[in-house]
């Protein structure tokens, strides 16, 4: 049946798409972005994205995953094959993503097919997710405001050269880069980012949404490793667990094993299975002192590894009051154990004449925490802990 709509029904649409363009805060600062590394591609699943229905007054708007396409799209057969509605709002919302991108910075690329990149208009909006100890605090952090397709990228006419082509899918194609600059974006170990796109479109024609970027080419896994322990037995049976966030396009998990924390050597494998907390057993261990560390494997192929853990001798457990780092020497990354810490605690890195090199904020109630030191040059470092509560211990760090 052939819907006719309204001038009132239209005027009521057109005021709904100003509020979003508007909302929350000043469009944040703009430039080219770089937009190397894609984290989500859609071809073998949805990557955790979903996409809220944008009721209007004459029509109800989102995106879907097309599976068979490897894209999301707002054409969903046998529910949506006629012409959409026009103008309308559709949006897509990322997973919790960590920011591999300095602090105040964020880049945000994506493919996309729309009929009119000169008309059509998109947003992009920057959403912090930290953790407190009161609970979880929302906020948006930076918007682009509105902007053409065709102001951020260099559209070319799309051809569809699938075997059913998808009706009413004609225009142009490209793929946007953007950096989103705004003092509001704060790195955390406590906080992540979700990232909404929303287009505006003003035809009916359907769109395609895809090949989802938020930074380079070295920007992280989106696994997040909360914390790795492990327990040894009467009889030596280790046995490990770990607990992850944001677990996309994992395949498995990889356990490793060390004598030294060093030289690390597969023991087994787990395969990821969309759970947040993995175990592994690792038997006939000897009670002298072992490493382990657990290696998430993309589906892609790329790698991220956990905080590195110690059994000392004939310890039953991971735990340990002392503070301790590994590898040591260490060249590019260690790994800090230490007590279960506060909201307030702190680590420095200090050069043996007094300065301060490097601060770093554990995450709360962790016992393990990974950081950097690529950028110190070789030399003999002093490492300071301040649990927050009055009490501080240091350890010798030696860089090669």
């Amino acid at each position: 049946m052939k819907l006719f709509y309204s001038k009132k029904a239209r005027l009521i649409s057109l005021s709904f798409l100003c509020a979003i363009g508007s909302y929350a805060q000043q469009p944040s600062t703009i430039t080219q972005g770089v937009c190397s590394a894609v984290v989500a591609d859609f071809n073998s699943g949805d990557n955790g994205f979903n996409s809220p229905s944008v009721y209007g007054s004459i029509f109800d708007s989102s995106f879907f995953h097309n599976t068979s396409r490897g894209y999301w799209t707002d054409y969903l057969p046998p529910i949506r094959v006629t012409a959409p509605g026009f103008p309308r709002a559709q949006s897509i919302i990322s997973p919790p993503y960590n920011n591999p991108n300095p602090t105040g910075t964020f880049n945000v690329g994506f493919y996309y097919i729309v009929n009119n990149p000169l008309v059509d208009r998109y947003q992009v909006r920057i959403i912090s997710i930290t953790q407190t100890t009161q609970g979880t605090v929302t906020d948006i952090v930076a918007t682009s405001g509105l902007q053409s397709f065709a102001a951020w990228s260099t559209p070319v006419p799309y051809i569809d050269n699938g075997p059913v082509p998808t009706p009413l899918l004609n225009g142009f194609e490209g793929f946007v880069c953007m950096r989103l600059v705004d003092p509001d974006i704060i790195n955390s170990p406590n906080t992540t980012f979700r990232i909404e796109v929303a287009y505006i479109l003003n035809g009916p024609f359907f769109a395609v949404f895809d090949n989802f970027s938020i930074g380079p080419v070295n920007s992280p896994l989106p696994v997040n490793f909360i914390g790795l322990v492990a327990n040894r037995s009467a009889d030596n049976l280790v046995n490990l667990k770990w607990d992850v966030t944001e677990e996309i396009n994992v395949r498995e998990y990889q356990v490793e094993r060390s004598d030294n924390g060093s030289f690390f050597s597969p023991v087994g494998t787990v395969a990821a299975k969309g759970k947040s907390i993995y175990s592994f057993n690792n038997p006939d261990i000897s009670t002298a002192a072992i490493f382990y560390r657990v290696k998430s494997v993309d589906i892609d192929g790329r790698f991220k590894y956990s905080s590195i853990i110690k059994l000392s001798g004939s310890s039953s457990n991971s735990y340990s009051d002392k503070l301790m780092i590994y590898p040591t020497p260490s060249q590019d990354q260690i790994t800090i154990a230490h007590k279960k810490l506060t909201r307030n605690a702190r680590m420095t890195i200090i050069s043996i004449d007094g300065k301060v090199l490097k601060n770093i904020t554990p995450a709360t109630g962790t016992s393990h925490t990974i950081t950097n030191i690529d950028g110190l040059t070789p030399g003999l470092y002093i490492l300071k802990l301040e649990d927050g509560i009055g009490n501080s211990q240091t350890v010798k760090l030696l860089k090669n």
